[in-house]
Parts: structure tokens; C-alpha cells; sequence
């Protein structure tokens, strides 16, 4: 009999357009948790700890261009179920990619802001979402750090860092991905 293997890839969006609650903290396994909407994550490696908190310090860099103002995100259909994940970020992933879109060339008229590590994706509807969703990543990354044995630098020294290669580098990817939307409702 002939075994066959098959290899899945898992992806899951988690989409946030509000004020919300995040919840860092060591579980009953004492490995690191965040708890945000809809799902748990646990952080059994250090380096997804770090590639994601230095995603939302570049969403956060994004902030003011993509939500210049606190605007409600609107009326977002409700999804018809709930669903709750758990997360395991097991592995050192090498980036996160964030993803921006202003309100100016989204069909929608609603900016997005999205940070995706491997299978993951967090997308935030709001300039609220984004920074519950900093906070949040901080407070995990935090955890970790804080922790020690990890040899991860602090996060206001990840975030700096993030800061100063987004001031040299981010504007530019900004620009494009803003160019490709308009190309794309153009075609």
C-alpha cells in the first residue's frame, strides 16, 4: 500500500474594524499568549515574536497617511459565524508583509492596514483597530523579551529601527502599492 503525504498550507484572516480588547500574558503552559478577536496566539518561537511586532511598528509608521483622522471604518457586514483559532507561531519567519491601502483609492472608501507572517494575516478597517492591534503585539512582544534567555533587543529599539528604515525606505512602497490599485480598477 502506497502512502501518500500531502502538504497543507493553512491561511487565516482575522479582519478588525474597531476598538477592541488584546490580552498578553504567559498561559497555564508558560508559553506566551495574545488573545485578540477570534483567536488565541502562542508564541512557542522567539523570532515570530519580533517579525510580527516589527510589522505593526511599520503599520504604525503608516498610520497617519493611511487613517490621517479617526474616522469609523462605517457599517461592515457582520460575518455569519464566529470564528475562533488557535494560532501556534512556531517557527522564525524571516519578514512581515504589511500591506496598506488609503481611503482615497479603496473602492470601499475605507483604508486598510494588513500585517501578514507566513499563514496569518491581521486586517484592521480602522485607525482604532491599528492600534489596539500595536498595543497588543507590543505588550506580546514585551512578554517575550522581558522573559530573557531570548536575546531580543527592546521593543522601543525594534521600533525604532522599523521607524528609521520605514523614514528611508517606506515612503516609496507606499506610493507603488497606491499606483497598482489604481492600474487594477483601471484594467
Amino acid at each position: 500500500m502506497d502512502t501518500e503525504t500531502v502538504d497543507a498550507v493553512s491561511r487565516l484572516t482575522i479582519h478588525l474594524a474597531g476598538e477592541h480588547e488584546t490580552d498578553a500574558h504567559i498561559g497555564l503552559t508558560l508559553i506566551p499568549l495574545l488573545k485578540i478577536p477570534t483567536a488565541i496566539i502562542e508564541f512557542r518561537h522567539p523570532t515570530a515574536a519580533r517579525v510580527w511586532w516589527e510589522g505593526w511598528c511599520e503599520a504604525a509608521a503608516m498610520l497617519d497617511r493611511i487613517f490621517p483622522e479617526q474616522v469609523d471604518a462605517g457599517e461592515l457586514r457582520e460575518p455569519e459565524i464566529t470564528i475562533n483559532s488557535f494560532v501556534i507561531l512556531d517557527d522564525a519567519p524571516r519578514r512581515a508583509k504589511v500591506r496598506a491601502r488609503s481611503a482615497a483609492v479603496s473602492p470601499d472608501g475605507i483604508g486598510a492596514l494588513s500585517v501578514t507572517v507566513g499563514g496569518l494575516t491581521i486586517a484592521c478597517a480602522s485607525r482604532a483597530a491599528v492600534e489596539c492591534q500595536v498595543r497588543g503585539w507590543r505588550e506580546a512582544y514585551e512578554v517575550l523579551a522581558l522573559d530573557g534567555g531570548f536575546g531580543l533587543p527592546p521593543a522601543d529599539e525594534v521600533a525604532e529601527r522599523v521607524r528609521a528604515d520605514h523614514a528611508r525606505h517606506g515612503v516609496n512602497e507606499l506610493l507603488t502599492a497606491a499606483e497598482e490599485q489604481r492600474a487594477g480598477r483601471t484594467r
